[in-house]
């Protein structure tokens, strides 16, 4: 019960992590430090999770999918990572890699959500212009 009740503990604490970077990146980003906003995001990510995000973006499906096992990433920690990913939207590399973690997110899931087909279907357009 107590080791259950760590592990609750940590995967709250990493959920409320991925919610306040991303609302600092939305607070921080602006077209003149957008750029500050999302090396500051990437070093956040480096030093408390020790979670390399440029080396992530760059990763294939399969590789992504291994990364993210050394993680306690649940669904909703999955669909907060893709969204701040779309908000960073710096490449076209960021938009990939946040449609894969949805479809991830979808094969884990079991429950079928609008709001995350409407941002898959969203992204595929963007990537399709």
């Amino acid at each position: 019960m107590e080791k259950r009740d760590l592990i609750q503990a940590e995967i709250e604490k990493l959920g409320y992590f991925l919610q306040r970077l991303l609302a600092n990146f939305l607070n921080g980003n602006s077209t003149e430090n957008s750029i500050e906003a999302a090396d500051l995001v990437t070093n956040e990510f480096k030093n408390e999770l020790d979670f390399d995000l440029p080396h992530f973006v760059s990763l294939s499906n399969i590789e992504m999918k291994k990364y993210l096992s050394n993680f306690n990433f649940n669904e909703h920690h999955l669909e907060k990572l893709a969204d701040l990913l779309i908000e960073m939207n710096s490449s076209k590399k960021h938009l990939t890699k946040a449609l894969e973690l949805l479809d991830l997110v979808d094969e884990i899931s079991n429950s079928y959500s609008f709001e995350r087909n409407n941002k898959k279907i969203k992204i595929q357009q963007f990537l399709n212009q």
